[in-house]
């Protein structure tokens, strides 16, 4: 094969890769060999979403309560295991200031409950970033979300 036969192959798998439907890539990928983890990470994640069951509460000392669902197609996700908590002043372009978070567990089953101790970081109400990685039950790869709430010290 000549350079420019090379060449010319080399675009036309490139088109090819460019105007394929999202469907049709892990096929693709299977024919050249290629792996593709975030296809199958997406669709085995897909409908996962974390969100504020409730505004969060003052716990007094400088330390905020707050309660987060996990769910799927709107539907509570019981027995999650929470292997990664974050919380962090990103939405207001702070994202170094972080603040100590802990688990306190799963009460009502659906909702994982948090003490994030934001007082001495902040010294006002600010809207703060909370970030989780989860692992839930049948599904072999990592859920994780975000939620932004609103803590006062």
């Amino acid at each position: 094969m000549t350079y420019h036969m090379k060449k010319t192959a080399s675009r036309i798998g490139f088109a090819l890769a460019i105007t394929l439907p999202l469907a049709a890539a892990p096929a693709v990928a299977a024919d050249t060999g290629m792996k593709m983890p975030a296809a199958k990470r997406v669709a085995a994640t897909a409908g996962y979403r974390f969100e504020l069951a409730a505004p969060a509460k003052s716990a007094g000392g400088g330390k905020s309560l707050v309660s987060i669902r996990l769910l799927r197609d709107g539907k509570p996700v019981t027995g999650a295991i929470i292997i990664q908590s974050r919380a962090d002043m990103s939405p207001g372009g702070m994202a170094a200031m972080t603040a100590p978070i802990r688990s306190l567990g799963e009460q009502p089953p659906g909702t994982y409950r948090f003490e994030i101790v934001n007082g001495p970081v902040a010294h006002g109400v600010d809207d703060w970033a909370v970030s989780f990685s989860a692992k839930v039950q049948g599904v072999a790869q990592t859920v994780s979300g975000r939620v932004i709430v609103r803590l006062s010290p």
